[in-house]
């Protein structure tokens, strides 16, 4: 480290031209059009919008709409299947609070500020049933929160809609969502996998049926719209993700982490191990 010691009679006028400086970069800075001193990173608002049977939304035209209670709007497409447990992202420009107490562009947010989250279908606008997703970091900037929006009517309020359960039965107020079904699994985990209310033959399974190149062949139905992963252990308590490749897309097809179905049938998939590394002995398939 150095010291730089200036002549005397020399300080004042430094300390003018360093003002002088700074005073014309933050004008230019404040006159640049959709620029705050400094902006934010964005904040990211991600998750899954499902119907009434929950059935991930994959409708042409289909938005995601963020409002805020000043009237500002942030809008984004709801696709297919981004990543496990997504198919929407909705980037939120925030406000660093060292402009002033406006937003830095029109669709600008400061932490905290009340917003509401709908989606749009076909020119209907409608307000999800459940939100659910973790809050503690929403309004932080650079940081991720997410969301999913359930559609539909839930008029008892347990996080079923009543579409689905009066499938189940016709008086919903029997139909309780930590009710165990036949399959082993409960109503609500039958919802948000995508199980047929009244299936109850398969349930949720994951077979091994062969080996191939001494790597395990897995299988199980696909929902439309779902996205699969798989877990792998040795000692049923340590579970690790696990790469597979998909035989039906041919010997050259690339591993991958996850499976988005494209519709409902049966899936096979052979596992892949990296190098020497030892085959799991035990397999969780995940559903997002």
């Amino acid at each position: 480290m150095s010291l730089l010691c200036p002549r005397p009679g020399t300080v004042s006028r430094l300390a003018i031209e360093i003002r002088r400086w700074v005073t014309v970069s933050l004008l230019l800075l404040a006159a640049a059009p959709g620029r705050a001193f400094p902006p934010a990173p964005h904040h990211l608002v991600y998750g899954m919008v499902r119907d009434e049977y929950g059935t991930p939304i994959n409708l042409p035209g289909a938005q995601v709409i963020l409002q805020t209670a000043t009237g500002r709007r942030l809008k984004t497409v709801i696709s297919s299947i981004l990543e496990p447990g997504v198919n929407y992202r909705l980037e939120v420009p925030m406000d660093a609070g060292l402009a002033g107490t406006e937003p830095y562009n029109a669709t600008a947010m400061r932490p905290a500020m009340p917003f509401q989250l709908v989606v749009v279908i076909n020119g209907r606008t409608n307000l999800p049933i459940e939100l659910r997703g973790n809050f503690s970091k929403m309004g932080q900037p650079g940081k991720r929160s997410q969301m999913d929006l359930t559609l539909g009517e839930d008029t008892d309020g347990d996080g079923l809609p009543d579409a689905w359960e009066r499938i189940v039965d016709g008086d919903i107020s029997k139909v309780e969502p930590g009710d165990l079904r036949p399959s082993g699994l409960t109503n609500l985990q039958s919802y948000r996998a995508g199980i047929y209310p009244m299936d109850d033959s398969g349930g949720f399974q994951l077979a091994v049926s062969g080996f191939r190149d001494g790597e395990p062949l897995l299988n199980f139905l696909g929902i439309q719209g779902r996205a699969y992963s798989l877990l792998g252990s040795s000692d049923l308590s340590d579970w690790q993700p696990v790469k597979f490749r998909l035989p039906a897309e041919g010997p050259a097809a690339a591993p991958r982490s996850f499976y988005p179905a494209t519709a409902v049938g049966p899936v096979e998939v052979q596992v892949v191990t990296a190098g020497h590394d030892p085959v799991p002995a035990f397999f969780k398939l995940t559903i997002e």
